[in-house]
């Protein structure tokens, strides 16, 4: 059996500041929007259930469509694309717009 021993006055280092008591430690965390470790594992877990819920079962044509992309590429991993293929992802949902928010070195312009 453990028995924890919960002392708040101590120096805080993530808080950057000495607490003296549990109320102090309580307003200090909800002022900085953290939350304690048990509630933090909480949230982990509610996200770890809902993370594959948005997801669906890629369709056979999309599959198809990257099993060719596969196929054209070299020795390297390259794959030149065709029109063809082009065309057959963007049925298939694909975008290739660039976001405004992705640095330039990374646009391929």
């Amino acid at each position: 059996m453990n028995i924890i021993i919960k002392r708040y006055e101590h120096y805080n280092r993530s808080l950057g500041k000495y607490i003296t008591c549990k109320k102090q430690y309580d307003d200090e965390m909800a002022r900085g929007g953290f939350v304690s470790y048990e509630k933090g594992c909480e949230l982990a877990e509610k996200a770890k259930e809902n993370l594959h819920k948005d997801y669906k079962e890629l369709s056979p044509k999309a599959l198809g469509i990257i099993k060719s992309a596969r196929l054209m590429s070299d020795s390297k991993g390259n794959i030149k694309p065709s029109d063809k293929l082009i065309d057959g992802m963007k049925e298939v949902g694909v975008r290739f717009d660039v976001p405004d928010w992705l640095p330039k070195c990374y646009k391929g312009v």
